[in-house]
């Protein structure tokens, strides 16, 4: 499932527990974001809380290649679609791709593709445990694929049911499974439920699966597989719910479907940058269409404060961004920095992109007493998802305060968590943002977050913030 799916009535009752297993094999990372991601293994793994149909909180600890939500309380009708999908992935969800990426590989050409998972499904709970695998009509997309979805329910607790309707049982894997299909506005759906529930899979075949769903006509072979997922979607609940060992492989055949990459991406377009403070740039740019059975994996940002610089090792500041945005921060005042992004792929990198540039604001008399560092969790055709860590900077605590920013012209607010939302053309201001009403001085607010939507193809950066009416730096 994902966030901007359409509603999915879902699931045969099973209620069972499981044991975690697996040890952490790096340290752990958080997250309470709503749509808010973790890399895992450099980037070979994403974790996303994906928390598409509701505002309420939940928070995940992230650990090898697993996931842990500590606090998940939902209360939808089971009669409706989940609250959300926390899940961990490798492929490319709406654009945002993993690293060391097998995909995209033609149906037709698939020679190979396995997975392994354990869960810790405590009783209770209205939920799923399901792989959820995505097929696109062509090689790449930046949105909602157009081909197939693929769920394989290897647990389920509670009254929901799978979208569509049952229409058969098949013998897969040595076991059965019940047949659920349907038809979404733009895409098919076949869920498969395994009428004895597991709490761990080892090397499952995913091969079979893909079969029958060409065979039922629900699937083409012309088509692309760009993403394997696995995790919960959850209507009440969560708390507690785990994923460990997740793994995932596949690997293309010699011929046939023609799925090997040959050529590099062509250079990045609508390259911008927008001064969002005294010392922060935001720099964004398009999500461009890939070569023939290429995947764009990462990209590469340079900087200088010379007009018409040739990027090099020396000037780069970022590599791996798998965003179409990167915030540059710790910038001089009143100065003007020049910008260049180049695309890689598994052939290798893009020529450089076209230069933008942006002046970072003035510092004013009275000094700054905060710094605001903003990051774009995710980003999709006509939304964005941001969080915020806001530190105080000054010597006194900030009690009762106000963030504000400017927005680019033509993008809206639509959700916020952690405050109130009001907002009048392009100004937008949040009050309340603070669990205890304060924000002591040399202290660090996490977590501040919201979504929204624009009609036009700038970029979700702000164009600038002020804590309490005075400018962040």
């Amino acid at each position: 499932m994902n966030p901007r799916d359409s509603f999915r009535m879902l699931a045969i009752a099973f209620a069972v527990c499981s044991v975690f297993m697996g040890p952490a094999s790096a340290a752990a990372q958080s997250t309470c974001s709503q749509f808010g991601t973790v890399s895992i293994e450099n980037g070979q793994y994403i974790y996303q809380n994906n928390e598409w149909n509701s505002g309420n909180e939940q928070c995940a600890t992230v650990s090898g290649t697993g996931f842990t939500l500590t606090t998940a309380n939902f209360g939808q009708s089971t009669s409706g679609a989940p609250a959300t999908y926390p899940s961990i992935f490798r492929g490319c969800h709406w654009g945002d791709c993993t690293t060391s990426n097998p995909f995209p590989i033609e149906v037709s050409n698939i020679a190979s593709a396995s997975t392994s998972v354990a869960i810790t499904q405590p009783s209770g709970y209205n939920n799923d445990a399901a792989y959820d695998i995505w097929f696109n009509q062509t090689s790449t997309t930046s949105g909602q694929p157009n081909g197939t979805e693929i769920m394989i329910w290897t647990n389920h607790q509670g009254s929901p049911q799978p979208f569509g309707s049952q229409t058969a049982t098949v013998t897969i894997d040595g076991t059965t499974w019940a047949v659920w299909t349907g038809q979404q506005s733009s895409w098919n759906v076949v869920s498969y439920v395994r009428q004895t529930p597991v709490t761990s899979v080892t090397n499952l075949n995913l091969l079979p699966f893909f079969s029958d769903a060409v065979s039922r006509g629900s699937l083409q072979p012309s088509w692309w597989l760009i993403d394997v997922e696995y995790g919960f979607e959850i209507w009440t609940g969560g708390q507690g719910l785990a994923v460990s060992g997740f793994s995932v492989s596949a690997a293309a055949g010699s011929g046939g479907g023609g799925s090997s990459c040959a050529s590099i991406p062509s250079a990045p377009s609508g390259v911008t940058g927008t001064a969002a403070s005294s010392s922060v740039i935001n720099v964004s740019w398009t999500v461009d269409t890939a070569p023939a059975n290429c995947t764009i994996s990462s990209y590469k940002v340079f900087r200088s404060t010379t007009s018409g610089f040739t990027p090099s090792s020396s000037n780069q500041i970022a590599s791996g961004v798998t965003s179409t945005s990167y915030s540059d921060t710790g910038l001089a005042a009143g100065t003007t920095y020049y910008y260049v992004v180049e695309a890689v792929d598994s052939q290798g990198t893009s020529a450089p992109s076209a230069q933008a540039s942006a002046e970072t604001s003035t510092v004013s008399s009275g000094g700054s007493s905060c710094h605001i560092t903003y990051t774009i969790n995710s980003q999709w055709p006509s939304g964005f998802d941001v969080s915020i860590t806001i530190a105080n900077t000054g010597t006194t605590p900030l009690s009762a305060w106000t963030l504000s920013w400017s927005f680019a012209n033509g993008q809206t607010v639509t959700q916020l968590w952690d405050g109130n939302v009001s907002q009048n053309g392009a100004n937008v201001t949040v009050t309340n943002m603070s669990y205890n009403g304060n924000l002591p001085a040399g202290t660090t607010y996490n977590g501040v977050g919201f979504n929204g939507t624009w009609n036009n193809t700038t970029n979700a950066v702000p164009t600038s913030f002020a804590l309490n009416g005075k400018t962040c730096n």
